[in-house]
């Protein structure tokens, strides 16, 4: 069997899509083919067999949640399943996980998440978390973009945030996790300590106003500086500490729903200082204008082009 079939299966499974008829159907096929009194599954046509094995992987979570003795009754019956068309375990183990719960802050927005274990993320502005539906010894978070963890203290289950280059592992503590996809990731923590590690194996612990810059994908730079600058943007505050204007772009493109683009490369490497607070975006591209004697030309309402002002 496919392993297509076998995904949709499972996600028939978890929605509990079979009828009644076919759950009597399935464990009386089951019940005769213990005793050996009915042919193997394999000569079954395929219709037939999507819709026994989708019954197997209902069967399997309703006992499991009950936990009566006809689980153990499931279980064989996987058993069997198993060994007549060799499925793997891993696709009975894929059908029993917990469902997986996405959460996504779209351009121009934030959001405010609140886990089932207490521990609260809010997300910036195009970015966006994935988590199982319930924590199990380890509370596991995969983000993408940029994060505020505030992490509920539970010192049997390590919270680890995983990003695209770093992983983070903590107890109980706050701290920011900055990883969009165009630059490495910074972590910058508020309270307690974390320990951030590298793909390359490379750990560092940091505690409260340090950072941590992976440079290269192997190495981290760490940094001492008031942590709570780099949660501003959690009250709608953009703050720019020699900032260049690519990297700059990047954040007005997240906070405002638009697309810069500039006509000379050289104007990405400029940096800038400033604090804009609840500003509206022509505020912000018009101080920048002003500050590095730049033109701002809308070329569209959501498309913007910085370009060098001429004499």
């Amino acid at each position: 069997m496919k392993k297509e079939t076998l995904l949709l299966l499972a996600k028939k499974y978890t929605e509990g899509n079979c009828t009644t008829e076919e759950k009597m159907a399935v464990e009386a096929f089951f019940d005769k083919m213990q005793d050996g009194s009915v042919i193997g599954l394999h000569q079954f046509p395929d219709t037939k067999r999507d819709v026994i094995l989708g019954e197997i992987f209902q069967e399997l979570q309703i006992k499991k949640q009950l936990g009566n003795f006809r689980f153990k009754k499931a279980l064989k019956i996987a058993a069997i399943l198993i060994a007549a068309i060799g499925i793997s375990f891993s696709v009975v183990k894929f059908a029993l996980a917990p469902k997986e719960i996405i959460q996504i802050a779209l351009k121009g927005e934030k959001k405010e998440v609140l886990l089932e274990d207490g521990s609260v993320v809010v997300l910036n502005s195009n970015s966006s978390i994935s988590y199982p539906e319930k924590f199990g010894q380890i509370r596991n978070i995969k983000l993408h973009g940029e994060a505020y963890f505030k992490v509920f203290r539970d010192t049997k289950r390590p919270f680890i945030v995983q990003t695209h280059d770093v992983k983070v592992r903590v107890l109980g503590t706050s701290f920011d996790v900055n990883s969009y996809k165009h630059r490495a990731t910074k972590v910058s923590v508020l309270t307690g300590r974390v320990e951030v590690s590298s793909a390359l194996g490379k750990k560092v612990v940091i505690v409260k106003n340090q950072q941590a810059d992976l440079k290269n994908n192997s190495d981290f730079q760490i940094s001492k500086d008031d942590s709570t600058e780099g949660i501003a943007w959690t009250s709608n505050t953009i703050v720019l500490k020699n900032t260049s204007l690519s990297e700059t772009a990047k954040i007005i493109e997240n906070w405002y729903n638009v697309e810069i683009s500039f006509e000379d490369q050289e104007i990405k490497k400029l940096t800038i200082s400033g604090k804009f607070k609840d500003e509206k975006l022509e505020n912000v591209l018009e101080s920048i204008a002003f500050l590095k004697q730049l033109k701002i030309i809308y070329l569209t309402q959501n498309h913007i082009l910085i370009r060098k002002k001429t004499p």
